[in-house]
């Protein structure tokens, strides 16, 4: 499974120093998805939004402030965001171990410090990967940090698991 060069979603937008355990609700740690999914719903209510996608196969990117993903540092709250169909999540900035949580588990980040007062809940946007900006539904472009080499090696096959076995096993 390769990093695809582009990466489409649906805009979910949240603000500065957005906290894992209102994000994903610690009364819905478990390895089930279906609740971690359900925690992910509650915790888009408790921070402002609506649960609602164009469809099934309609994924989420997730733009948020400054510090996102701090709190707890849980992986099981990237565990439920990935559960929830998260593409790729672009913050002005990350909690570091919240970062490399949704990394090791094949969700890529971008830091991006102009793109959020650009976009609103529920429109697409589009992350070309290879160009290394971000377009909007009405075309306008936003430039991300370069990303880590390291960490695209590791999301270009998947996640951390996959990236350990392939580098244990030469594959």
């Amino acid at each position: 499974m390769a990093l695809p060069e582009i990466i489409s979603g649906q805009v979910w937008t949240l603000g500065p120093h957005v906290n894992t355990d209102l994000l994903h609700p610690p009364s819905h740690f478990t390895p089930d998805e279906k609740k971690m999914r359900e925690g992910i719903e509650e915790g888009i209510l408790r921070l402002g939004g609506k649960v609602k996608k164009e469809g099934p196969e309609v994924g989420w990117i997730i733009v948020a402030g400054e510090n996102f993903g701090c709190g707890s540092s849980r992986e099981t709250s990237a565990r439920g965001l990935l559960a929830f169909g998260v593409k790729g999540v672009v913050a002005y900035s990350f909690a570091r171990i919240f970062m490399r949580s949704l990394i090791n588990l094949g969700i890529p980040v971008f830091e991006c410090r102009e793109i959020q007062e650009h976009v609103r809940n529920g429109e697409m946007i589009r992350i070309l990967m290879r160009e290394g900006w971000i377009e909007t539904q009405d075309s306008k472009r936003f430039s991300f940090s370069e990303m880590d080499l390291h960490f695209k090696k590791i999301l270009e096959v998947g996640g951390l698991l996959h990236y350990l076995r392939r580098e244990r096993h030469g594959l």
